[in-house]
C-alpha cells in the first residue's frame, strides 16, 4: 500500500458523478488518503487531468475556480505518489 493525501474536494465531485473511484483508507476535514496502487486511481488521474486542463479552456461547466484548482492538486498529489 503506498498513500498519497488529496484534496476532499475534486474526489467528493468524482465519487457524485459514479466513477469509478479509490477507497478512502484515512480522512480529515479537508483531505483523504488514498492508495495510489488502487485500480480505481488511474480514472480518477484521468477525470483530475481534464478538469485541470479543460477547465482553463472554457469548459467551466459552471463549477468555478475551486474544483479546477482541487483537481490540480489532486493530480500532483497522485503524481507525487506514483514515484
Amino acid at each position: 500500500m503506498k498513500l498519497t493525501r488529496i484534496p476532499k474536494r475534486f474526489f467528493d465531485d468524482h465519487f457524485e458523478r459514479g466513477l469509478p473511484t479509490p477507497r478512502v483508507v484515512k480522512s480529515t476535514s479537508m483531505h483523504y488518503w488514498i492508495d495510489v496502487t488502487d485500480p480505481s486511481v488511474p480514472d480518477l488521474l484521468d477525470d483530475a487531468d481534464f478538469y485541470r486542463t479543460e477547465m482553463t479552456n472554457g469548459y467551466a461547466f459552471g463549477t468555478g475556480l475551486g474544483l479546477q484548482r482541487s483537481a490540480e492538486a489532486t493530480y500532483q498529489a497522485i503524481q507525487n505518489g506514483l514515484k
